[in-house]
């Protein structure tokens, strides 16, 4: 027994118009990809700012700036879901190395697509203290050592 290729690898060159419209087809998934990847980083970048914004807020407007950046969330994790369906059209199916380039948030990915309204997402993280790191890259706080 013999095994065949599906039919969808096998060489079309008895159609230059069928060849030619899966030419346009390919064309216009990347080109919506890049389209939709430009939104995600956009998306990403108001979604820190908002991040700075909510932690150099003062108590009384704090509810405003939450409401922000839950939004800017929400919008955030709307735009992941767009870009990695329209990776798996591309035939893009591993999405890690993806997600950790544009260093996506955890929160994000979690409450990306019909999740996305279903739960509040958490506060933004806090910045890290410089003064209290231990300067080892860790992100680990120094703390006082028991004598």
């Amino acid at each position: 027994m013999s095994l065949r290729s599906p039919e969808i690898f096998r060489p079309r060159s008895d159609d230059p118009l069928g060849e030619a419209l899966r030419q346009e087809e390919a064309a216009e998934k990347i080109a919506t990809l890049v389209r939709l990847n430009k939104a995600l980083e956009s998306a990403l970048a108001s979604l820190h700012r908002c991040g700075e914004r909510f932690h150099a807020a003062s108590p009384d407007e704090i509810d405003a700036v939450r409401a922000r950046w839950r939004r800017r969330h929400a919008e955030a994790a709307e735009a992941l879901w767009h870009s990695l369906i329209q990776r798996e059209l591309c035939g893009l199916r591993r999405h890690g190395g993806f997600l950790k380039e544009l260093a996506v948030p955890r929160s994000v990915q979690l409450l990306m697509g019909p999740a996305a309204t279903a739960a509040d997402p958490p506060d933004p993280p806090s910045p890290p203290d410089t003064d209290t790191d231990t300067g080892t890259g860790t992100g680990i706080r120094a703390t006082a050592q028991p004598r």
